[in-house]
C-alpha cells in the first residue's frame, strides 16, 4: 500500500496538500480571533490601542500633567493667574471716580481759560504717564447729573471748542453751567476763565 501511495506523490499532489492544510488553519484563526468584548477591561497597555480612540470619558483630566513646553503657561510676565487679576483690574486714581467711563476729578480746580486748564491737565500725571484732559460735555454732565460731583459755581470748562463769533482769530468754550446740563459760551481767552476739573482713563 504505501508503495503505491509513493508512486502516487508528484509535486502537483505535495504542493495541492499543503494549500489545503494552509487554507484550513487560515479558515480557524479566523474562527478564534480575539474581539474587544473579550478582553478584559484596563488590560490592555497604551502603546496598544488604535489612535484617537480615547475621549474625554476615559481620560482623567486631573492626572494629566503639564505639558513640558506649557510649563509657564499660567503666568504672564513672571506674575501668577492670582497676582494678574488684582494688577489687571482697572481702578481710578485717588481723588477721582468712575463716570462715563473716565475717572473724573470730585474736586473742581481754581478758575482758569481754555489753554491754562488744558495745560494743567495735561500736567497731572503726565510723563511718563499719559497726563490727564478736560471733560466733554457729557463725561461732565453724566458725573454731575449722579450726583458723584457738586458742579462749581458759575459753571465748568469743556473741552469742546468753537470758532469765535466776535473775534476772528479766536475761539469760544462750552461751559455746563448747572447740574441740569444748561450750557453757555465763554472766551477762550482773558475773560473766558471758569473753574473745571481734569478726567483721566482708568489705570491698572
Amino acid at each position: 500500500m504505501l508503495t503505491s501511495l509513493y508512486r502516487r506523490l508528484n509535486y502537483a499532489n505535495v504542493v495541492a496538500t499543503l494549500a489545503l492544510f494552509v487554507a484550513l488553519g487560515g479558515s480557524s484563526y479566523a474562527v478564534t480571533k480575539i474581539s474587544g468584548n473579550q478582553l478584559k477591561n484596563r488590560s490592555v497597555a497604551g502603546k496598544k490601542l488604535k489612535r484617537n480612540t480615547l475621549g474625554a470619558r476615559q481620560i482623567k483630566e486631573s492626572r494629566l500633567r503639564t505639558v513640558p513646553r506649557a510649563g509657564n503657561a499660567d503666568r504672564l510676565n513672571g506674575f501668577d493667574s492670582g497676582m494678574l487679576v488684582s494688577r489687571l483690574v482697572l481702578r481710578c486714581p485717588e481723588g477721582t471716580v468712575a463716570a462715563a467711563d473716565v475717572c473724573v476729578e470730585t474736586q473742581a480746580r481754581p478758575p482758569a481759560t481754555y489753554n491754562g486748564g488744558a495745560l494743567q491737565c495735561g500736567g497731572t500725571d503726565g510723563p511718563p504717564g499719559g497726563g490727564r484732559r478736560l471733560p466733554t460735555y457729557n463725561e461732565l454732565r453724566i458725573a454731575a447729573t449722579s450726583d458723584l460731583v457738586q458742579l462749581a459755581a458759575g459753571g465748568e470748562l469743556t473741552s469742546h471748542v468753537y470758532p469765535s463769533g466776535s473775534s476772528p482769530s479766536g475761539y469760544d468754550v462750552l461751559s455746563m453751567t448747572d447740574e441740569a446740563g444748561s450750557v453757555g459760551v465763554v472766551p477762550g481767552a482773558a475773560g473766558g476763565e471758569r473753574a473745571y476739573r481734569c478726567v483721566v482713563d482708568p489705570r491698572n
